[in-house]
């Protein structure tokens, strides 16, 4: 069985309020899809998330890598046996130099639909792909974006109702007090029990993160996630080196090869791992690899915006390790409009999330509403058939949308 054809979405899924943080603020997520059929009509979908201020990617460029230089590569290609298409997309993926160049969302989109559809082709759910199912399910937690008082405190009693055990919240204001101010919020209002993390997105100096750490210290804060800017790795050493919380790393850690060298040179304690950040499963279960052989802890992150389809690739990623430090993402019915899956990914009450969502399907467990679809990307736009020599074969991209 070989895969027929590709086609690529670039879609805009509207949120249901604005989302903001020291390096963006938006009120929708522009995500590119990828849709792969095999020649006895079994699909697979992928997703990806691509964002300039992270990867460099904006979602054109991320559609094009997919086009022009990734599904030639991959266009019938024998699907018959499931651990060879495993070991053929890592070696693209090597071949392609994508250990060391962060373009992971080009790449992300592409795998997950390749092994979406490898998965139900061989009437296997996708964490068989990966490896043995570890847990039963995992634990949550929620994220409070950039907003004013009275917003933060509509969120934090939510979380505190809904039963999230973490919380972390979007710091980095110009001003620290005003970051002082939302952390004693968060604690007044999700109590003493809950952990609470927090996130400056590169909005620091070391200095400031100092000052900020000694100031947070009443607050009683677990983590920091990404303090200083994300080429500043002595800063981010010595930071690790002189408080007691971790030190998280996330827009400093883009690729393998960065990962290698952070847990290494004992950059900093722990490892954000985003699935569309990494380049898709296969990277991003060797991102947690490295970190935890180098005695390092693993937070399991998310891009805002993400649909189902993201939702459930860590999903399945998530069960088939040991309990990571701390869980992001299936918030989709909580920030988007619409979704495109028919299934409730959204984390349930207490922040758990299990694949029973899915039991008795295979590959992602998803069933995807193309017609959704279709209805979120741009119907102005013109379709484009690119030429592939390859037999039987085609790829195609179904418009465009910002």
């Amino acid at each position: 069985m070989k895969i027929r054809s590709l086609e690529t979405f670039k879609i805009t899924l509207p949120f249901r309020f604005s989302f903001g943080h020291a390096l963006a603020s938006r009120a929708e997520s522009s995500n590119l899809l990828v849709k792969i059929t095999l020649d006895n009509g079994v699909c697979g979908f992928g997703e990806s998330v691509p964002r300039d201020y992270v990867t460099g990617e904006t979602v054109a460029q991320a559609e094009d890598n997919v086009l022009l230089k990734y599904a030639p590569l991959v266009l019938a290609q024998d699907m018959d046996e499931a651990p060879a298409v495993l070991d053929y997309l890592r070696e693209c993926f090597q071949n392609l130099g994508l250990d060391d160049i962060a373009q992971g969302a080009s790449w992300c989109a592409l795998e997950l639909a390749v092994l979406d559809a490898c998965s139900r082709l061989h009437g296997m759910r996708f964490c068989e792909l990966i490896g043995k199912v570890k847990l039963d399910r995992v634990r949550y937690g929620g994220v409070i974006p950039f907003g004013r008082k009275k917003a933060l405190t509509a969120i934090l009693w939510f979380y505190k109702l809904y039963g999230f055990g973490t919380v972390k919240l979007k710091v980095g204001a110009a001003n620290l007090e005003d970051d002082l101010e939302k952390l004693k919020l968060a604690r007044k209002i999700m109590g003493e029990q809950c952990i609470i993390r927090v996130d400056a997105n590169c909005a620091w100096t070391l200095d400031k993160a100092l000052k900020a750490e000694e100031a947070f210290k009443p607050y009683r804060v677990s983590s920091y996630e990404q303090p200083l800017a994300a080429e500043d790795w002595p800063g981010l050493k010595k930071l690790s080196e002189a408080i007691e919380e971790d030190v998280v790393v996330d827009e400093s850690l883009c690729t393998l090869k960065q990962a290698r060298e952070l847990a290494a040179e004992k950059i900093c304690d722990a490892f954000n791992v985003r699935v569309s950040k990494a380049g898709g499963i296969m990277a991003s279960q060797e991102m947690i690899n490295i970190a935890h052989n180098h005695g390092m802890r693993v937070h399991l992150g998310a891009q805002v915006g993400e649909s189902g389809i993201l939702s459930a690739a860590a999903r399945h990623l998530a069960v088939c390790n040991e309990s990571l430090e701390n869980y992001e993402g299936s918030a989709n019915f909580f920030l988007l409009k619409n979704d495109i899956c028919r299934e409730n990914l959204n984390a349930g009450l207490g922040g758990y999330g299990d694949l029973k969502y899915g039991a008795k399907k295979h590959g992602l467990g998803l069933s995807i509403n193309e017609s959704s679809i279709l209805a979120l990307t741009d119907s102005s736009s013109e379709n484009h058939d690119l030429p592939v020599n390859k037999a039987n074969s085609s790829i195609s991209r179904q418009g465009t949308s910002s």
